[in-house]
């Protein structure tokens, strides 16, 4: 089904810290750089929709990372140290920081960057780019492409879906299976409705939901702006299986997920902070 495209090797980790009430051990956002092995696989969460993942031999894959001020009203971090590789969804500028605009990014002229499905091949990870379509009615003006990332490392399989619409057969079936889900959700249904949020978790049974794409009432300094876009307080209430994470990064194994399904919630990075 998919083509093998390239192969890149990278560096650069941390180590595991003290555990927090989500079951897995934490480390702070500073520690990514220390560059020693891991025991797992690193998830750290900027805003938005956009993460870096760090596979246990050093791998540092950014995936979405947002332009400043375009849209949202925070900034990108100045200092987040380059990845090995960029993957992007899709080009708007809140998942593809101005990329395909031909803005300045966030990430050195060295750094590859994914737009498009296929299999790639890094140090400790297996990418699998899968097609998909960005939720109605928006990206009309790009066709509405919209890449799903499936991470294979360390035992976990990690999806992100960028802003694409509802679940299909096609998609469960590429996916296989799903570990961790991260998942556009807030409480006015801007990408996916609640029900097809639900669809999601039905059909792919991950054991964590990671929602993204959501409103940060802290760092979002215009309570207009922007207006179409909320926080997911609101569908929590809905929720009996959450819990909030004391740091916005974690280190976990296969051994380390939940018995049961859970819905984990990030803080965004510390690094993000409202703008002056």
């Amino acid at each position: 089904m998919f083509g093998l495209a390239m192969a890149v090797l990278g560096a650069g980790a941390c180590s595991p810290d003290v555990g927090d009430d989500a079951g897995v051990g934490s480390v702070p956002a500073d520690a990514l750089a220390a560059g020693q092995p891991t025991a797992g696989v690193t998830i750290e969460y900027i805003a938005h929709a956009c993460f870096r993942i760090t596979t246990p031999e050093g791998t540092a894959l950014l995936l979405d990372p947002y332009e400043s001020r375009w849209w949202l009203g925070y900034d990108f971090p100045a200092n987040l140290e380059s990845p090995t590789s960029v993957l992007l969804s899709h080009p708007h500028p809140d998942h593809d920081a101005g990329y395909e605009a031909g803005r300045d990014v966030p990430w050195g002229d060295d750094v590859a960057v994914l737009t498009s499905p296929g299999q790639y091949v890094f140090d400790g990870a297996d990418v699998y780019g899968i097609r998909g379509k960005h939720a109605d009615p928006y990206g009309q003006e790009f066709g509405q492409r919209n890449t799903i990332w499936l991470i294979d490392t360390g035992g976990l399989r990690i999806a992100h879906i960028g802003d694409n619409g509802p679940v299909t057969d096609e998609i469960v079936e590429a996916l296989g299976r799903v570990d961790i889900l991260m998942l556009p959700v807030d409480d006015l249904e801007h990408i996916l409705s609640h029900d097809e949020v639900e669809e999601w978790r039905a059909r792919l049974s991950p054991r964590v939901l990671i929602p993204m794409h959501y409103r940060h009432d802290d760092i979002e300094i215009d309570p207009d702006s922007p207006s179409d876009l909320a926080s997911i307080e609101h569908w929590l209430t809905r929720q009996i299986d959450f819990g909030r994470l004391d740091e916005n990064a974690i280190t976990l194994t296969a051994d380390d997920l939940p018995p049961s399904p859970r819905i984990w919630i990030f803080p965004h990075s510390p690094a993000v902070v409202p703008p002056n």
